[in-house]
């Protein structure tokens, strides 16, 4: 997920995998058996999801990065 802060507020693009494990870590919260590693839960999860949720976990990939905007 990247966040650009602009001057006034910010703009967030995230593809629509990383939309639904957005929408899964809010409703469920990152502390429930889904996130826990090699989460034998995860079996009813979509493939792209549990990579990404696997990536998260072992720190291959970053949640969020969080940048300024350059224009202006």
């Amino acid at each position: 997920m990247k966040i650009t802060r602009m001057k006034k507020g910010y703009i967030i693009r995230l593809s629509d995998t990383e939309m639904a494990v957005l929408q899964r870590t809010v409703r469920e919260g990152m502390g429930t058996p889904d996130w826990e590693e090699g989460g034998w839960q995860r079996a009813y999860i979509p493939p792209a999801e549990q990579r990404i949720m696997t990536e998260v976990e072992t720190q291959k990939r970053d949640w969020m990065v969080v940048t300024e905007d350059r224009r202006g």
